[in-house]
């Protein structure tokens, strides 16, 4: 199954929005954009995004925050205090874009951005072309080797130290190529605790800092979303031998927790 591009255009929201000729809270206004517009092919809302210098002021040290207003608990929900903010709308093709902009302009006065087609990673042709780039597979610091599954780990380990994870990409993110990839294990390869510590892979993607994390002891339990990522990090998990270490569920709710240990290679929490 081949995924589909989106459509998406950015929209200034401020706190209070003036809905033809009504005023109405931005969350209401939310509210009128899915009854709206689903039909249209509304595929998301991203209700807000905390850019690093509204962040500073926040007094959160981070280089970007994205929260969904509807998921902060009130304590915490800096976008929902924004005066203004950007919102992000994703619909499954162009025309409904444009058509949604052009009613959200009139209705509100608010101008929409241009309309950007976001087309999906093909993380299965990225992966191929890296490891037929590397046939020993990706080396990382301090002991860690990442190759694909047909490789046989005793033929390319460099030393008796070396762990040796094999992966199939498929539909989950994590090959080991990625920078942010690479620095999670390195830091897994630095916890010092007891074997059996818990973990939380949130945004488990392909599986393999789950599998690192069980490697060094861990017992994992990894969040993903996308049901065939889900698939492929337990396909994953199997080719390692690791299959009783690591926990798969589809969503925060159904980790019991506390954990020593929380892994959160993500794009956007």
């Amino acid at each position: 199954m081949t995924a589909e591009s989106t459509f998406r255009f950015q929209l200034p929201v401020p706190r209070i929005v003036t809905l033809e000729g009504r005023k109405t809270s931005r969350e209401d206004f939310f509210e009128w954009i899915w009854r709206e517009f689903t039909r249209f092919g509304l595929a998301g809302i991203h209700e807000g995004t905390l850019l690093s210098e509204q962040a500073a002021g926040e007094g959160l040290e981070t280089e970007s925050w994205t929260l969904d207003a509807g998921e902060a608990p009130r304590d915490r929900d800096w976008i929902d205090n924004q005066s203004s903010l950007h919102a992000e709308l994703y619909f499954t093709s162009r025309k409904g874009a444009e058509g949604a902009r052009s009613r959200i302009e009139k209705a509100t006065g608010l101008k929409g951005a241009a309309i950007e087609e976001q087309v999906p990673e093909d993380w299965d042709a990225q992966w191929k072309a890296s490891f037929l780039a590397t046939p020993d597979g990706v080396e990382i610091p301090p002991y860690w080797r990442v190759v694909p599954p047909w490789t046989d780990p005793v033929t390319v380990a460099k030393s008796a130290s070396e762990k040796v994870l094999k992966i199939n990409p498929g539909a989950g993110f994590g090959t080991g190529t990625h920078e942010t990839t690479q620095l999670c294990m390195e830091a897994l390869a630095g916890v010092s605790r007891k074997p059996g510590f818990r973990v939380l892979d949130f945004g488990s993607g392909s599986g393999i800092l789950s599998i690192a994390a069980a490697m060094v002891g861990g017992e994992v339990d990894a969040v993903e979303i996308d049901p065939l990522a889900i698939d492929n990090a337990i396909d994953n998990a199997r080719l390692n031998q690791l299959e009783d270490r690591i926990h798969t569920m589809q969503y925060l709710d159904g980790a019991p927790g506390p954990y020593p240990v929380v892994i959160a290679n993500i794009l956007k929490p």
